[in-house]
């Protein structure tokens, strides 16, 4: 590939947006934003920039299985620093608009839908809810249909670095020029620190035996918040302390395979949707041949075929556990992790059935909804979600108002807490928080545009609502309970 497509990706002028610019507490120091600019836009200086340690985290939460067993899911994540986040953000947003045409080029734009701006039919982008209409409605006009739904085993931690290489040398230029070499290796030959174990190493969590009353009330990475740093620690105690020295053994931990990128990064993303490009030109092909629909949203992918003569229900999961291996010496399908389901036309509606698999028991579920052939509903995993973001949300304002009013005592507590508006705020505030195109909106305004996009596949919604509403009082009361309960003896 020429020069110049190499050369193109610093043409643009990139400003960070205000979600490029971060704040939290990490190795390097706070710097101007147009100190970042001119670092991020300058090849030379990326190229010798030396990114910092990535600090490590556990996400975890509960899914419950069909027999109602808790199963706890654990995602590790990685942040950067934030000189080195904002790099990142830069040369995300330089390869975007070679892989967009890459995929126009190779007719895969409607294909991997994840992570990206692709236009609806209102004039907003697309989010999750239309990208699961687009599969139901689909299924709706075929009729008779089988539905294959995979989830690719452990996708960010298996991705071939020699893969990734290839693929963005395709995008940008081969061979990749020292800047993007400098980024592919910081994504690829990643080190991580543990943030437990370093905050344990820095004490962070003690509380100083000198200073002031106020200043020993403090832990040690509380009175760096409220003074404004942001540096979690000087070079010197990076040096000594976390990089260690003498019998002090070091926290940087180094991937030394040659598999797997950091989640969480703000071009990990990215990196996702391209791996797989030749991937999905080459099921993309064979999903047209039969007249089906092709999606992947990362590693969630869903094939509808129609029930023709030749199509076989089993085909789709048979032909992407085989493809997907010569994509990646990691790359797997594990049968646990495919459903496939069945549709059959009766009357003005479709009966389901599941013939493979064990999610999907009442309903093909994809994308936070499930669908019957009669009618479309919230995944209970969706409705549960947002059932504990809404009791975090009522206990920590409630643990907020006694604290702040406990010495009035606890028959003044009852008698002021505001029940009525503390539930007006939580059905109002909550959010979402699952999906990366609708993370920030509320659950009430997600419900009601998901009520409005499937108006035509019967919404069941609205019942599924009302009883998560009803129990909001409850709730609330239960909460404040347990506050009072711990904070005010």
């Amino acid at each position: 590939m020429p020069n110049s497509v190499a050369a193109s990706t610093h043409d643009l002028g990139w400003f960070p947006r205000e979600k490029d610019i971060k704040r939290y507490v990490h190795f390097d120091r706070l710097i101007p934003v147009s100190k970042i600019v001119k670092i991020a836009n300058d090849r030379d200086l990326v190229a010798r920039h030396p990114f910092f340690p990535l600090l490590k985290f556990e996400e975890s939460w509960t899914k419950f299985r069909e027999d109602g067993v808790r199963n706890v899911k654990v995602r590790p994540l990685r942040y950067a620093a934030r000189l080195d986040a904002a790099i990142f953000a830069r040369y995300r947003a330089a390869i975007v608009p070679l892989y967009e045409r890459k995929l126009a080029e190779l007719g895969l734009s409607e294909v991997a839908i994840a992570y990206r701006k692709i236009a609806g039919e209102r004039g907003s982008n697309k989010s999750n809810i239309d990208f699961a209409f687009d599969v139901f409605k689909f299924i709706a006009d075929t009729g008779d249909s089988y539905a294959t739904v995979v989830d690719i085993k452990s996708y960010f931690e298996s991705l071939d670095h020699g893969r990734i290489l290839t693929i963005w040398e395709s995008l940008v230029g081969k061979p990749l020029p020292a800047d993007h070499l400098a980024v592919y290796k910081a994504v690829t030959k990643y080190c991580v620190v543990d943030l437990e174990r370093l905050f344990e190493r820095l004490e962070l969590r003690q509380k100083p035996t000198v200073g002031t009353r106020t200043e020993r009330r403090q832990r040690k990475i509380d009175a760096l918040k409220s003074a404004g740093y942001r540096q979690i620690c000087s070079p010197k105690e990076f040096r000594d302390t976390v990089r260690g020295t003498g019998s002090l053994p070091s926290l940087l931990q180094k991937n030394a395979f040659d598999f797997g990128i950091p989640q969480g990064l703000p071009i990990s993303d990215l990196i996702a949707n391209f791996y797989l490009i030749d991937f999905d030109k080459e099921v993309s092909d064979w999903v047209a041949e039969r007249q089906g629909l092709y999606r992947r949203y990362s590693d969630d992918i869903v094939i509808v075929i129609p029930k023709r003569e030749g199509n076989a229900e089993l085909d789709a999961k048979e032909f992407l556990q085989k493809t997907i291996k010569r994509h990646g010496s990691h790359m797997k399908i594990q049968d646990k992790k495919v459903c496939v389901s069945s549709y059959e036309r009766a009357g003005l509606y479709l009966n389901y059935s599941r013939g493979f698999g064990k999610s999907s028991k009442n309903g093909l579920e994809y994308l936070g909804f499930e669908f019957d052939g009669r009618r479309v509903k919230l995944k209970d995993s969706t409705m549960s979600n947002a059932w504990r973001r809404m009791k975090r949300r009522a206990y920590g304002g409630a643990v907020r108002f006694v604290k702040r009013f406990r010495a009035k005592g606890k028959s003044w507590l009852i008698a002021n807490y505001p029940f009525d508006s503390i539930e007006t705020k939580i059905l109002r505030n909550v959010t979402v928080g699952q999906n990366s195109g609708v993370r920030s909106w509320t659950f009430v305004k997600y419900v009601a545009r998901a009520n409005k996009t499937f108006i035509g596949l019967k919404p069941g919604f609205s019942d599924q609502t009302q009883r998560y509403r009803r129990l909001t009082k409850s709730m609330i009361r239960v909460t404040f309970d347990r506050a009072l309960t711990l904070h005010c003896s």
